[in-house]
């Protein structure tokens, strides 16, 4: 007798099954989803930057918008692109051809893989007609990547495409200043839209350029309405005080939200506070609370050897430890005016690796300027 193996499939997250596919779906960022509307409905499309905090919903904002303004040609003038997973591809992928990639199994690529090979082969013929004969660097990748999609006839002479691209914050100034051009040549066919989470490194000229829409960090009663709400439909039962501790945790980030919910819900049919702040801490958490707690204390070498070990031996990125290291500082009882000093070299900091300067070297000095104000302080 043949036995037949089943696949289970893992459960989808609730923060992609939940994310906003309609105007209505919406909470929390009236002022920017109106915005937004009027000018889908009114079939107007400048460049925009949307920026505010992490899980506000700027990326289900641009794809909604997308949809709404292109409507059936959306598939063929509709395009986005994480700048973080553009800048991180490496050239020996991007190297390999089409006809390579399509003998691969289909979980083993995918479209970036694909474009990306396209690409490659693009900037190379570029170069080679400047009599360049190396292979394009990172950069040259990145720009390639914006410029053919900008550069391509829309399936509609009504229609103009529209390119997101996403964590744009990731763009070094050098790139923008090349963007600017890029912005000016296909400005009658492409616009573009950049999310990102701060004006700051921001060049002049592209937010000139730009209609820029602020999304806000929501309130705790926002996070909680929409907490109880997904609960509701998933069948979960959350205490009062699970859904505050939720609220708290996730310190303005829906998305964050939404996964603490669902891990905590794994754990029992209730989710109660206990359940909600031991999912939460994870080991980009715990690793960056002692780093910082190392650092208040004056101990700078045990602090700067946890930084070591996240980056390298754990391999968080610099701007995801930068992110934890806001939300660490912002749940300590520091007095408001240490608080803002403090967040105030954290966003200088982070200014810096927009520049592209050494991750190690910039969040050392920020953990030796934690523990140097947190000690004038005390």
């Amino acid at each position: 007798m043949t036995k037949l193996w089943v696949h289970r499939l893992e459960p989808p997250l609730w923060s992609v099954k939940y994310s906003p596919k309609t105007w209505d779906d919406f909470i929390g960022q009236d002022n920017a989803i109106s915005q937004l509307r009027n000018l889908a409905e009114s079939g107007s499309c400048p460049n925009m930057i949307l920026y505010g905090p992490h899980g506000t919903g700027k990326t289900s904002a641009a794809q909604v918008f997308s949809r709404a303004l292109l409507g059936d040609t959306i598939s063929a003038n509709y395009m986005m692109l994480n700048i973080r997973d553009v800048s991180d591809y490496s050239v020996s992928k991007a190297k390999r051809d089409i006809k390579d990639l399509a003998k691969l199994d289909r979980s083993k690529r995918s479209e970036l893989d694909e474009y990306m090979s396209r690409v490659f082969k693009e900037v190379k013929a570029e170069l080679k007609m400047k009599g360049r004969r190396r292979d394009p660097n990172k950069s040259q990748l990145l720009l390639g990547a914006i410029s053919l999609f900008a550069s391509t006839v829309t399936v509609s002479d009504e229609m103009i495409k529209i390119l997101v691209l996403d964590e744009a914050d990731a763009l070094t100034r050098s790139m923008q200043q090349a963007l600017r051009r890029t912005m000016e040549i296909y400005n009658e066919a492409c616009r573009f839209i950049f999310t990102t989470p701060t004006l700051a490194g921001w060049s002049p000229a592209v937010i000139s350029r730009s209609l820029v829409v602020n999304f806000t960090s929501p309130s705790n009663d926002v996070i909680v309405s929409l907490a109880s709400r997904i609960a509701e439909s998933e069948g979960v039962e959350v205490e009062s005080a699970g859904l505050n501790a939720i609220a708290q945790e996730s310190n303005g980030d829906m998305r964050r939200a939404i996964n603490l919910l669902q891990v905590a819900s794994a754990k029992g049919k209730s989710v109660n506070e206990d359940a909600v702040y031991a999912c939460s801490e994870t080991t980009l958490s715990k690793g960056v609370r002692n780093m910082v707690s190392a650092a208040i204390d004056g101990s700078f070498v045990i602090a700067r050897e946890a930084l070591r070990g996240l980056l390298a031996l754990e391999g968080y990125s610099p701007s995801d430890i930068m992110l934890q290291i806001e939300r660490d500082l912002l749940s300590r009882p520091f007095e408001h005016d240490v608080l803002l000093t403090l967040l105030d070299r954290v966003a200088e900091i982070d200014y810096r690796l927009v520049q592209a300067r050494n991750p190690f070297i910039q969040i050392t000095a920020l953990l030796a300027s934690i523990g140097k104000i947190a000690s004038a302080a005390a």
